[in-house]
């Protein structure tokens, strides 16, 4: 059983699960794809200040986050046709 810091057993379920991860890979080609050109991307501090560069701080709040994510504009495409599938005679 694992404690908090003020002795009391830590409720099941809290924290990050095992082998879930809070980072992924994605390349520069893909978010190129889907977000424009000026579009601003928030990174980690440490991996800004790693690769020099020049970064404006973010305050963490509920109303930072919800303009930065009603912002974002991602592109759409309608899979629920099957005008794209072409059958093959084999």
């Amino acid at each position: 059983m694992t404690l908090n810091k003020n002795g009391k057993p830590r409720k099941k379920g809290s924290g990050r699960t095992s082998g879930s991860t809070s980072f992924v890979e994605v390349s520069l080609r893909e978010l190129n794809r889907v977000l424009k050109e000026d579009a601003v991307v928030i990174i980690g501090r440490k991996y800004a200040e790693a690769i020099r560069l020049d970064a404006k701080k973010v305050e963490s709040n509920v109303d930072v986050i919800e303009s930065v994510a009603s912002a974002v504009e991602l592109k759409s495409a309608d899979l629920t046709t099957d005008d794209s599938v072409i059958e093959m005679d084999w």
